[in-house]
């Protein structure tokens, strides 16, 4: 088994940082793990701006390859960071925290 935890109640592979990028003030991690009973790879991202985390996409759709997955979770993650860069922001218009 490729030296990873398994979670024996779910059968899903512990999280694996895939990814790390920045864009100006913004960092991403993407994470993917293999989900054994689903067969498939599952992740996330955390978009952390100025080192705040603000945001987490969750993977949908189903991914055969690591790779794969990674790279939709940073599409999504870039399209939010670009989407947000649009928007107007007002001083009283602040993120919920995570």
């Amino acid at each position: 088994m490729r030296g990873v935890h398994i979670d024996e109640g779910t059968g899903v592979e512990a999280p694996q940082l895939a990814e790390h990028f920045e864009d100006e003030d913004w960092a991403v991690l993407v994470h993917v793990s293999w989900d054994h009973p689903e067969r498939r790879y599952t992740g996330s991202a955390e978009l952390l701006q100025a080192g705040i985390l603000k945001c987490r996409i969750a993977l949908s759709g189903d991914f055969e390859r690591a790779q794969e997955a990674a790279k939709s979770l940073r599409s999504r993650a870039k399209a939010f960071i670009d989407d947000w860069r649009r928007r107007e922001h007002h001083a009283d218009s602040e993120f919920s925290e995570l």
